[in-house]
């Protein structure tokens, strides 16, 4: 062993020593006093990571728990509304029903007058839910509720729980419950002069408006011989097999006469015979559109130098639809009859279009009271619609006890429309209740495993600080040996 003035190794030695047991000490006291392993990034730098990642799902899906509790609300609410919904539509049924009876003796208009509100209570209680046409609510409602499997920026990706209420509209024009009619029957055409034996065969053309808001055409044919009750049997027989709002009966003098709740036009394959006993059924200009209590408006299709447009207004709903008649240049009067009735909208409304006996008009006819105003779509100088006054109001047609029958299918469909919304919805709130029990057991998950990567072992931690608070104590006594050990050398120089 070699003794020095200049340089004390053992007391360096010891303040080596006693700098980490310091720094180990403390970090154990920080450890202690905040709880976690993991106190800067030199701690654990992977495991920060790790445990960081755990803490961003643990945020986003607290929020989405709240998110879909928020969703919960919101499809409550709409369940809410449909049930008064379904509610409604009993009522409905309950006046059809009492109206649909051949031995009903009161007063059909007064049935029709609740039925009228009861309708726009169905399209009001829509609204209010969000679930009319165009509402806030009819779309896919997409409930962020967060997890490992969700991506939100990838294309068909899992993006939360979607509740699909694209086709959920409940309002009335959406449930084609619009057009019915309950009340007093009206609507007829008679034909001409009274009905002998055919003389040759005979098709007859018929185009029904029918009440659940869709235009349709069928043909009846009749035989050569054919007399009155041959007629009305087969133009019956008809409608019935088809389900058309269609009756044939002859009156006092023989003539033919058919008769709707809907609206619908006749036309013949013969054409209208002279006068006296007619040996065909055609009517004059071989097309006879037939509407209840004028509740129509014509329209005179010309050249046109602009885009042109048709603004409707109905009692349905109270808002105002258009369509463009951009189309009108060229075209024929069938091509746009026939365009008109295609379009979705206008079928909601319960408006249809008919091919006019005026040449080039078109006849538009509802049950619903309607207002209808032509004007230019963009172009302020164009011309080409000739309507008359600005605007035309339609009266109100009725339905009597075929209307009535026609009610009640109509409404037996809307039922069936609003328990497949209703199934969506309730299935909805099922799916954000059980994301919410996956999302809490998540969160309790990743709470434990961000826990065993951040926080401190508590036993552990203690341990040391004892360990090492005694190793302390014993490098500060170290090191005052070491300090005293120069002082033997000048035992030496005695």
């Amino acid at each position: 062993m070699s003794f020095s003035l200049v340089n004390n190794l053992g007391s360096l030695e010891s303040q080596s020593r006693l700098n980490v047991t310091g720094a180990k000490l403390n970090q154990a006291i920080q450890r202690l006093s905040s709880g976690l392993r993991i106190n800067m990034s030199g701690d654990d730098a992977a495991g920060l990571a790790i445990a960081n990642k755990f803490r961003s799902d643990i945020t986003v899906l607290t929020q989405g728990v709240r998110n879909a509790n928020d969703g919960i609300s919101t499809l409550q609410v709409a369940d809410g509304g449909l049930n008064t919904i379904s509610s409604l539509l009993d009522r409905a049924a309950t006046l059809a029903a009492q109206s649909a009876s051949d031995t009903f003796s009161g007063n059909r208009d007064t049935l029709q007058a609740e039925f009228s509100k009861v309708i726009s209570e169905i399209t009001r209680q829509a609204q209010n839910i969000g679930l009319n046409a165009g509402g806030h609510n009819v779309k896919a409602l997409t409930t962020v509720i967060g997890g490992g499997s969700d991506d939100f920026s990838a294309a068909g990706s899992n993006q939360g729980v979607v509740i699909d209420l694209t086709a959920g509209a409940v309002d009335a024009a959406s449930l084609k419950l619009s057009t019915l009619s309950i009340g007093s029957s009206s609507g007829s055409v008679t034909g001409a002069n009274a009905i002998g034996r055919l003389a040759a065969a005979e098709t007859l053309t018929f185009k029904v408006a029918n009440s659940s808001g869709s235009l349709s055409t069928y043909t009846v044919a009749l035989a050569a011989g054919d007399n009155g009750t041959n007629v009305v049997q087969k133009i019956n027989d008809a409608a019935a097999a088809g389900g058309y709002d269609i009756k044939a009966s002859l009156d006092s003098t023989g003539k033919l006469v058919i008769s709707s709740n809907s609206y619908f036009t006749s036309s013949s394959s013969v054409a209208a015979s002279g006068t006296g006993t007619s040996t065909s059924i055609s009517t004059a200009a071989n097309d006879v559109v037939v509407s209840n209590a004028a509740n129509h408006v014509t329209l005179a299709l010309t050249a046109s130098t602009g885009n042109q447009q048709l603004s409707f207004t109905t009692g349905a709903n109270g808002t105002i639809s258009t369509f463009n008649v951009d189309t009108v240049n060229g075209a024929t009067v069938a091509a746009f009859v026939a365009s008109f009735n295609a379009d979705t909208t206008m079928n909601g409304l319960g408006i249809y279009a008919f091919a006019d006996p005026v040449a080039g008009s078109v006849q538009f006819a509802s049950k619903n009271s309607f207002q209808m105003v032509a004007g230019l779509e963009d172009d302020a100088s164009a011309t080409g619609i000739a309507q008359g006054p600005a605007t035309i109001t339609a009266g109100t047609g009725s339905g009597g006890a075929s209307g009535a029958k026609a009610a009640l299918d109509a409404i037996k469909a809307a039922v069936a429309s609003l328990g497949v919304v209703q199934g969506i919805v309730g299935a909805g709130e099922n799916r954000l209740q059980q994301a919410v029990d996956l999302a809490t057991s998540q969160i309790t998950n990743f709470q434990a495993a961000e826990s065993r990567v951040r926080d401190a072992d508590i036993s552990v931690e203690a341990s040391n600080m004892a360990r090492l608070t005694v190793l302390q104590q014993a490098g500060v006594a170290a090191l005052a040996q070491a300090n005293q050990s120069s002082q033997a050398v000048l035992s030496l120089l005695r």
